[in-house]
């Protein structure tokens, strides 16, 4: 299924709150500096989880979004070649921005386009603001440790069909598609156990993995899953923070 908004509420479950929303009047007051209305999809991504801790916390080199009082269009001391968009996501050690051309703000689920310092020329990085916004943010709850129970996978590793299979994911019934078109990220979700597969996109059309990383709310579903994988004999090793809770 593609990413999108139900999706990632879906995975937060009980945990999201009213509370992790931005409210109403200070989105008015963001638009109303900027001059213009945000694309509905931002819009509502700010009001629901523009606060959420899940989401929004400081990241270790991954994309992160911009605070709403931070969204900017860049001025002339920008470095990028193009500077008609509106900038909201970003990664701040590589400097990466993404944005919204301003051209497409009237859109209600415009494109996302990429820069960064070393490439200066937007390139194309989704086709969906909302699918963006979503895999992003299921990408930050797999690999940043935001869930209570984790594992992750990152020496002596097996490819992609390998863990697929030993986890038995069924690309239809449990691939979330992010639609970047980087396609650094796989990402699953199976039984309250959300999988996120980093590639290695330094190659085309490999699968090659840089790192799996398992995350749930829920610590029976990840140590069913990991007892699953543990039948495997040549499973490669993993580190996970259940023996410490």
């Amino acid at each position: 299924m593609k990413a999108n908004m139900e999706g990632l509420l879906r995975v937060l479950g009980e945990h999201h709150e009213e509370a992790h929303g931005i409210p109403e009047a200070d989105i008015q007051a963001k638009e109303q500096s900027l001059g213009f209305p945000l694309p509905t999809v931002l819009r509502d991504y700010y009001k629901i989880l523009g606060s959420s801790p899940y989401i929004t916390q400081g990241c270790n080199n991954q994309y992160e979004p911009l605070p709403l009082q931070d969204v900017f269009i860049p001025d002339d001391t920008f470095f990028t070649t193009d500077k008609a968009f509106l900038i909201f996501y970003q990664v701040e050690e590589s400097v990466i921005y993404c944005g919204i051309r301003i051209q497409d703000l009237e859109q209600e689920d415009p494109p996302v386009y990429l820069c960064a310092w070393n490439s200066p020329d937007w390139q194309l990085e989704n086709r969906s603001l909302q699918r963006f916004l979503a895999g992003k943010g299921l990408v930050q709850l797999g690999v940043e440790d935001r869930l209570p129970y984790w594992a992750i996978f990152d020496e002596s590793m097996w490819s992609l069909p390998d863990y697929r299979g030993c986890m038995r994911l069924e690309e239809p019934e449990h691939e979330i598609e992010e639609g970047s078109e980087l396609n650094a990220w796989k990402i699953y979700l199976k039984d309250d156990v959300l999988i996120v597969f980093e590639l290695d996109i330094s190659e085309e059309e490999t699968d090659e993995l840089l790192a799996v990383y398992l995350a749930s709310f829920q610590r029976t579903s990840m140590e069913n899953l990991l007892n699953e994988m543990g039948k495997a004999t040549d499973l490669p090793s993993f580190r996970t923070n259940l023996s410490a809770q």
